[in-house]
């Protein structure tokens, strides 16, 4: 459900599959899929180092200075992520819902809760993630009905599948 509720975040708020065209919901489709290989992935470390955190088990798996120097850009590029992630939510905010609020104040306000759910603990996101997702899912089909009973979906738009390859739509998976 954290898999899926990012997806669909990201897919929204950044628009990574905009150069693919008409193929960007097969690579969102197989950008999930991956995902879910990795989580395994994740899953099944977890499971062989129970007690220690990702970091400390790099080290352990493939030495201690390649793991520390792996363990750092490790986390610099997720905190690039999440800085990035936040930036351009904070931006969507402004842009839709608060206008005259500062850029400072809504992404301040959004590191507050961050801050709160980081501190609470994987377990208490992921099960926020299961309300969210019921909440979410409601409202998807529930806008699929309607987007399909209004005639909106014009089905030809998706039309020629793959008509650059399929290298396209991988890479765009991949990022």
């Amino acid at each position: 459900m954290l898999i899926t509720l990012f997806e669909i975040g990201s897919a929204f708020l950044v628009g990574l599959a905009m150069d693919a065209k008409q193929d960007a919901w097969i690579a969102i489709l197989v950008g999930m899929v991956s995902s879910y290989a990795l989580i395994f992935m994740y899953y099944r470390l977890h499971r062989y180092y129970p007690h220690l955190t990702l970091t400390e088990y790099i080290e352990k798996i493939i030495g201690k200075v390649p793991g520390r120097i792996l363990a750092f850009l490790y986390v610099l590029y997720f905190a690039n992520g999440a800085a990035r992630v936040l930036r351009d939510f904070g931006a969507m905010l402004l842009t839709f819902v608060y206008p005259d609020t500062s850029l400072f104040m809504v992404n301040a306000l959004l590191m507050l809760g961050i801050i709160y759910t980081v501190r609470q603990g994987i377990e208490v996101m992921a099960r926020s993630a299961e309300l969210l997702f019921i909440f979410i899912y409601v409202l998807a089909v529930a806008g699929f009905i309607l987007i399909f009973v209004s005639g909106l979906i014009d089905f030809t738009s998706l039309r020629p599948i793959l008509e650059k390859g399929i290298a396209p739509v991988l890479r765009i998976a991949y990022s």
